[in-house]
């Protein structure tokens, strides 16, 4: 049997405000602070792999304009030596009118120009330049071959050369100079060591 007292004890249990439990407030902080870490944690993954990836197309953009830089140097050099091979090729042809004009045939250089087509900077060269030389080479070209297999004067073809040298010269040859100075100007302002000009 039980007392009748307790009936009147569960009643007055009952009423009583539950009291907080200080491990209740532990605990809850404990999962507050983790979740709070891991969202931090995913927010410090996320900057970090969106800085490094900033730098390493900072880094590429870099690379490839330091790889453009040298490709149309090393063009530049070889238009502007051809071009002097030529003109002296046209004064020859102007001043002595050799008989045998095959004998004095012009050294024309292709290295770079013919190199380019297997480099993935060479289109990033402007495409006016690169249609100017291109033009060039085949009409100098083709004017070599007429003026050896007398389908042109010789002098008239000496004529035709200076033409086309002057026009490369102050055309395609200054806009290769003035786009590489402007790359090599961007490398050294981004602190890369680059040779001068």
């Amino acid at each position: 049997m039980q007392p009748e007292n307790s009936a009147p004890d569960q009643q007055s249990h009952q009423r009583q405000p539950r009291r907080l439990d200080n491990a209740d407030l532990i605990k809850s902080s404990f999962w507050i602070s983790q979740i709070f870490m891991v969202i931090a944690t995913v927010a410090g993954v996320f900057l970090a792999a969106q800085e490094g990836l900033s730098q390493a197309l900072l880094f590429e953009n870099l690379n490839s304009k330091e790889k453009n830089f040298y490709l149309q140097h090393a063009l530049s050099d070889e238009l502007s030596d051809n071009i002097t091979t030529l003109s002296e090729y046209a004064t020859l042809l102007k001043e002595n009118t050799p008989y045998d004009i095959k004998a004095h045939h012009p050294m024309v250089d292709m290295f770079v120009w013919n190199n380019m087509k297997y480099s993935s900077n060479a289109l990033e060269t402007p495409s006016q330049i690169l249609s100017a030389v291109r033009r060039y080479n085949t009409k100098t070209a083709t004017l070599i071959h007429q003026i050896e297999s007398r389908q042109l004067g010789a002098k008239h073809g000496a004529k035709l050369l200076e033409e086309l040298n002057t026009k490369v010269r102050d055309g395609a040859l200054k806009a290769l100079v003035a786009n590489y100075s402007k790359l090599h100007q961007e490398l050294t302002e981004a602190g890369m060591d680059v040779n001068p000009l």
